[in-house]
């Protein structure tokens, strides 16, 4: 009776416990390892930070980040005993050990060495020497004086004091370039004057000269002295001249008709034609103008420049 065995041991097996459950469904329950290890790595391993690199400026002028200066000072003459002056020293001056294009600008009748300050030439050399649209320069503006309104030129006159006496008291003392190629002489009506006066009797000493509201009336400057002659009949070789003035001028008469003679010579020269007047406004508004037209021939990059001979 083979069939009531297998009656008995099926009535055993319901008798017996359950199984456990599967393993896979304990494994199922248990955090994956790949998750566990992100959770100890972040625990223990701090993010790596990457800093970002400021934006570099387009063009870097000047080898650090400081600003010009305005210095004032006095220089020696034996024709005056002292004269004032103020200097414009441009961002990094003397720290690349090389000399700088030098600017002497020249004040009209009534006016000292504080005119160009206040018409703010510094500022307007501040910024576009910062933003690369002129190299690194140096202006030098010296007063004016009882000298300048009663001399006409020659010897013993403003022109010996800013020859003579201005310009090498200024190389020797600053990292100035010393050279023709390196100057740039200017001025505003009597200074304007002056400038032309100067340049045209000597134009291997200069590379450019700009006479600005240039307030050519001297009525006692002789043909070896008044511009208006000395720009017609003497060699001028390279030497590059700029005039400019307000339409509304009263002391236009003149120098426009230098403009037409040297004009009608084919002497080279660069005549600027403005809205405006013989006023402090007119010449704040073109101050900037007038720095880029004396930079133009100077060169861009420092290492172009001599050594300067003295520590500043």
């Amino acid at each position: 009776m083979w069939w009531l065995g297998l009656f008995f041991l099926l009535l055993l097996s319901a008798c017996l416990p359950a199984e456990p459950l599967p393993t896979r469904a304990v494994l199922a329950a248990t955090p994956l390892l790949t998750s566990t290890r992100t959770a100890v790595l972040t625990q223990t391993l701090p993010p790596t930070i990457i800093p970002i690199p400021s934006p570099t400026p387009l063009s870097t002028p000047t080898p650090c980040a400081g600003n010009g200066r305005i210095e004032s000072g006095t220089f020696p003459s034996p024709i005056t005993g002292t004269t004032n002056y103020q200097i414009y020293l441009p961002p990094c001056y003397g720290m690349d050990g090389r000399v700088y294009p030098t600017l002497y600008l020249l004040p009209g009748n009534g006016q000292d060495e504080r005119i160009w300050d206040n018409l703010g030439m510094d500022e307007a050399a501040e910024q576009t020497i910062l933003t690369a649209q002129i190299p690194p320069l140096i202006i030098v503006m010296p007063d004016g004086g009882w000298l300048a309104r009663n001399s006409s030129g020659g010897p013993g006159s403003y022109e010996s004091l800013i020859l003579n006496h201005l310009i090498p008291f200024i190389e020797t003392n600053t990292c100035a370039w010393a050279a023709a190629e390196g100057r740039a002489i200017g001025g505003l009506s009597r200074g304007g004057y002056w400038a032309l006066e100067i340049a045209f009797r000597y134009p291997d000493r200069f590379a450019s000269v700009g006479g600005h509201s240039a307030a050519l009336l001297d009525i006692a400057a002789g043909p070896a002295l008044n511009p208006q002659d000395t720009a017609l009949n003497n060699d001028l070789g390279s030497l590059r001249i700029y005039f400019d003035i307000g339409e509304s001028d009263a002391a236009i008469a003149n120098i426009r008709r230098l403009h037409e003679n040297m004009t009608g010579l084919g002497i080279a020269h660069e005549w600027t034609l403005n809205p405006g007047g013989h006023n402090i406004d007119y010449w704040s508004a073109h101050a900037k103008e007038y720095l880029l037209w004396y930079a133009a021939p100077w060169p861009a990059r420092r290492s172009r420049y001599p050594f300067c001979p003295i520590t500043p």
